[in-house]
């Protein structure tokens, strides 16, 4: 049975515990954790007693809260910098830190974007690029199977980059053919190109589809609107999670505007659930 997650914007908004308090009260049953992905954050500047003992601690809250990590997602900066071997390095590092500290939050996916040398929306070096994220990832994602963690490799809204719609995304990640390497479909990001996301669910199947990151946009640009608010089949793509037995999470990126009244966030916090919540169920639009 599919379960509904939803990104840190709650904790961002109302605080950590009470963030996660609210959260299970509008009925998730899981965190998509969000401090991994950018390099500034406090917690890739402590020490490894305390990056431990950290992560211990709140996944103590969190589970305490009666929800669990479903995914955190691996470092990447905007705009691209991996540009030079420092660059990639220092990501690289960070991604390594991630996929530990994903490990000692007990989730089981890492969501990470490719490596873009050539800046995000250069069509050339195609060949040059794929081999230097295979080199790049080959060895994270061993770590990853011996943390018992799976990398999800994101197809992303940068058309010209030639590793970025959820077709090449796939190829990639069947060329790594590595255990512990699956792919995550980002619904928005597909539909910049003009693609189904119902489609690539059943294109990608239960094989390799091991998370998900759910919003919407008007089909142009990556604007990670609420389901419902743009271009996407909504009731199609639900069909299609159910047609191929996907058992993960349907993991919100997108939330309510936190502005305005306070008074008036619950409901709209509540008819947000109630969208991915369906899709987990398999009743939206019926």
């Amino acid at each position: 049975m599919m379960k509904t997650c939803i990104t840190s914007d709650y904790i961002y908004a109302y605080g950590f515990e009470e963030g996660l308090r609210i959260m299970k009260s509008h009925g998730y049953d899981a965190l998509d954790y969000g401090w991994f992905c950018h390099t500034e954050n406090k917690i890739f500047h402590v020490s490894e007693s305390e990056f431990a003992a950290t992560l211990k601690r709140e996944r103590a809250i969190i589970e305490d809260s009666g929800l669990f990590v479903n995914q955190t997602h691996g470092a990447w900066r905007w705009p691209a910098q991996d540009f030079s071997a420092y660059d990639r390095a220092e990501r690289y590092a960070a991604m390594e830190t991630g996929i530990r500290g994903t490990a000692l939050l007990g989730a089981p996916n890492f969501v990470i974007h490719c490596i873009m040398p050539f800046g995000e929306n250069n069509p050339a070096h195609k060949e040059e690029l794929w081999q230097m994220n295979l080199d790049h990832f080959t060895p994270l994602c061993d770590l990853a199977g011996e943390l018992g963690v799976t990398v999800c490799f994101e197809n992303l809204p940068f058309t010209s980059l030639p590793l970025s719609r959820w077709n090449e995304t796939l190829e990639f990640v069947k060329l790594m053919n590595h255990p512990a390497m699956k792919m995550c479909l980002d619904t928005g990001h597909a539909a910049v190109y003009g693609d189904s996301p119902a489609a690539a669910v059943r294109a990608i199947g239960k094989e390799y589809l091991a998370a998900l990151h759910v919003h919407d946009n008007n089909g142009v640009s990556d604007l990670h609107w609420r389901p419902g608010e743009g271009v996407i089949d909504w009731a199609d793509f639900t069909k299609a999670l159910h047609e191929i037995g996907f058992e993960g999470c349907v993991s919100l990126e997108t939330s309510v505007k936190h502005e305005g009244d306070p008074a008036l966030w619950d409901a709209k916090e509540r008819e947000l659930f109630a969208k991915v919540k369906a899709m987990a169920d398999g009743t939206y639009g019926k």
